[in-house]
Parts: C-alpha cells; sequence; structure tokens
C-alpha cells in the first residue's frame, strides 16, 4: 500500500506515540522504523532543497521517478509520512519547532552537532516550551569531545570502531565487514533508549535527551577482544575464517560458481563424525589431525584437504547431511536464497509493499515478533512531502489557504 489513507499510526505496542525526524541515511531512519512498524506515528521532515542522499542513492541518470524511486529509501521508511519543509526559511524552521513542541512526543534526529543548534531545536530550547520531550541525537562520536563534529558515515565508523582490523586475512590489508557496520547496530541502541526514556517519562511526567554515539555501539560490540587487551594487552586482529580455539573452522568451496559452505568442528568426537562423513579418507587419519590442537598446527594442510572434499558436493546437499550428522555446518547463502529461505518465510520476515511509482517490493521486518500486538507494514516509505498539507492541517490546524500561501511562499518544497 502506499498514501496517506494508510500512513502514519497503527496498530501495536507504540500506538499513539507520535515521533519527528530529522537528519538522513540509515542510522536514524532504522531507528524509528522498528517504532513505526509496531503503530507508532513517525513524520520525516525532508526537503527537496536537500533531499535525503538515500532517495539519490542508486539511481541512474535515466530514472523517471528521481528522488521518490529509490528503493533503498522506500525500504528503510515504511508506515512514515513526509513533510516538505524549506529548512533555510524562517517559516519552514517555524513550522518544524511547532511539531516539535505541539505535536510531537519524541524527537530523533542524527546530525553531527550544529545544525539543530542553528535551527534553535536543540534539547535546552525545546525543553524549555515543552518539559516532557524525549529527543534522541545519534550521530556518529555523539554530542561531546574532541571529535564530536565530525560528520562521517558508517564506512568510518567501522574503521574507527575497530571492525576493519578484525576483518579479512592475516597477510591482506583490512577488508571491512560489508555494508555500514554502524549504521546497522547503532539503530537498535537508539530505539531501545527511545523506548526507555518514554517509559520513564510515563512514570515521572519528565522527559530527557539520549545522547547516543554510533561509535561507542560498535565498539561495545566488540567487548570480548576490548576485555582481552584490558586484561593482557592482548591485540586481536584478523584471522580470516579460522578460529582460535577449534580446527576446521572456516568457509569451503563447493560445486559451482561461488559456492561454499561454512563447517566448524568442535572436538574430537566431532572430527571422528566429519570422518566418517567423508568416508574415512587416508589423509584424515593422519596423526597431525588425531587431536583439536594438532589439527590447529597443521591448519592450512587441513583446510586444503578438507576443501579438496567440499568440492565435490552441492553446497545445500552437504549442509542437510552434515546437519543430520550432528556437525554444524552453513551454507554461505547469497542474496537470492535468502530471499527464498524457508524460515525466514515462516516467521514471515519478508513483507511485500506497494509504491506508487516503484510498485512491489520486499521488506524486511524487525526481527522479533510480538504474540498479542505484533507489528505490521501498513505503507512502503513516502514520496518527498506526500503527506505536507495532511500534517499541516492536522498536526497544527493550518487552512489550506495558509497551506497554500506558503507553498508559494517556497517555505514548502
Amino acid at each position: 500500500m502506499s498514501g496517506s489513507e494508510t500512513a502514519g499510526s497503527g496498530r501495536g505496542v507504540c500506538a499513539g506515540l507520535k515521533v519527528l525526524e530529522l537528519g538522513s541515511g540509515a542510522a536514524g531512519p532504522v531507528a524509528t522504523k522498528y517504532l513505526a512498524e509496531h503503530g507508532a506515528d513517525v513524520i520525516r521532515i525532508e526537503s527537496s532543497k536537500r533531499p535525503d542522499f538515500l532517495r539519490v542513492l542508486f539511481l541512474t541518470p535515466d530514472s523517471k521517478h528521481g528522488v521518490d524511486g529509490s528503493p533503498m529509501f522506500i525500504l528503510l521508511n515504511p508506515n512514515k509520512r513526509s513533510v516538505a519543509l524549506n529548512m533555510k526559511h524562517p517559516e519552514g524552521v517555524a513550522l518544524a519547532k511547532r511539531l516539535a513542541i505541539e505535536w510531537a512526543d519524541v524527537v530523533c534526529e542524527n546530525f553531527a552537532p550544529g545544525p539543530m543548534e542553528r535551527f534553535g531545536m536543540d534539547y535546552e530550547t525545546l525543553a524549555r516550551e515543552k518539559s516532557d520531550l524525549v529527543m534522541v541525537s545519534g550521530c556518529l562520536f555523539g554530542q561531546t569531545g574532541p571529535n564530536r563534529s565530525y560528520p562521517g558515515f558508517g564506512a568510518q565508523g567501522s574503521a574507527l570502531s575497530g571492525f576493519n582490523h578484525l576483518t579479512g586475512w592475516p597477510d591482506r590489508a583490512s577488508a571491512g565487514p560489508s555494508g555500514t557496520i554502524t549504521d546497522s547496530l547503532s539503530p537498535r541502541y537508539v530505539a531501545l533508549a527511545m523506548v526507555a526514556a518514554v517509559l520513564e517519562r510515563r512514570r515521572t511526567g519528565l522527559g530527557q535527551y539520549v545522547d547516543l554515539s554510533q561509535i561507542e555501539a560498535a565498539v561495545y560490540s566488540t567487548s570480548e577482544v576490548q576485555v582481552r587487551y584490558s586484561a593482557r594487552g592482548e591485540v586481536v586482529t584478523r584471522n580470516g575464517n579460522r578460529s582460535e580455539q577449534i580446527a576446521p573452522h572456516g568457509a569451503y568451496p563447493c560445486l559451482g560458481e561461488d559456492r561454499w559452505l561454512t563447517i566448524a568442528i568442535w572436538n574430537d568426537d566431532d572430527w571422528e563424525r566429519l570422518r566418517q562423513q567423508m568416508g574415512h579418507p587416508d589423509w584424515a587419519a593422519e596423526p597431525r589431525y588425531a587431536s583439536n590442537t594438532s589439527r590447529l598446527a597443521a591448519s592450512d594442510a587441513l583446510d586444503q584437504a578438507l576443501s579438496e572434499w567440499t568440492r565435490e558436493h552441492d553446497a545445500r546437499d552437504l549442509m542437510t547431511r552434515l546437519q543430520a550428522a550432528g556437525i554444524e555446518a552453513a551454507v554461505c547463502q547469497e542474496f537470492r536464497e535468502i530471499v527464498d529461505d524457508p524460515q525466514l518465510a515462516h516467521r514471515k520476515h519478508w513483507a511485500r509493499v506497494e509504491h506508487s511509482n516503484v510498485g512491489s517490493l520486499l521488506n524486511e521486518r524487525s526481527g522479533f515478533r510480538l504474540s498479542e500486538t505484533d507489528g505490521e507494514m501498513r505503507t512502503a516509505g513516502p514520496n518527498l512531502g506526500e503527506h505536507t498539507d495532511a500534517i499541516l492541517s492536522e498536526c497544527l490546524g493550518l487552512e489550506p489557504g495558509e497551506i497554500e500561501r506558503l507553498r508559494t511562499d517556497d517555505v514548502l518544497v
């Protein structure tokens, strides 16, 4: 579905919660996406003067719908409404402030420090007029410290938080994790902090400011390596797919082009099961493979020999066979397989939405289910300013003539 008649507040545990969103990219919008899926009314403030970069990501010169045809934006912003305000115009800023003070329960933004203060929409300013306001800022470094003003993105975040140092092969340069890892991790923390602050307001009647650093959220996710350095001064680095504790452990080639199967052998009993599945080849009986300790020392030769065996098999067939024998194994699925994955299908992970320009798209639901009041995908991500008139009328009480005047004066763009 797409259209103002079904956007806005829906059913779910967040029904009735009103969220005003400013910013761009993924880190902020993904956080509010969880709330919108579970019933919150999320309004995005946007402008064609400076559109969200996700609205132009992957567009080609012949993309006929322009900023209203980006699948990435559409998929990251379901169930939301969009109001187009020129934030370089004083009246545009005034309308945004009115939405924050008169309408919103929560203001969520992911700018680097600076823009919200210039708009007069920083927490201190807004809280003077709305003491129960919950506001969340989720930029790369947070609102304090020497690097606070650096307007970075997830690629820098993954490097600065240590992920790149851990990802890749020991004899090669860092590869870095796929995607923008901090943009994927931080929204989970933002959503949790946002809901926690709303719950605290219900108890005390007071709002508060949530200052989240994407870097810190990512560093928290590498706690094992941080503890090892803290305790022993040990600097853990990239080691491909291998484990420091067990062997074999890795991704092994299978029949077909770029087909791989991951296998983890946790102990000598697992190793004996794998030997049985391989038909007890002579090489697997060599003394250097008799114990986990000796297998770790001979990992290079072990991986090469095991790869020669896996290359003879279909990845999915071999996965099924090894799992049935009690061995941990999983196909490295490509994205066509993920879309068709029967486990995800069973849990209704994918929801089909219709967009007025792009057509039918599969959208991902959050990875949790609520037994009594589960979320829903009601609409695809909005076109830029799709709900401007309805929002200004319903939320701020503006008359049609005034809305038209604002449009003529270049305030609503």
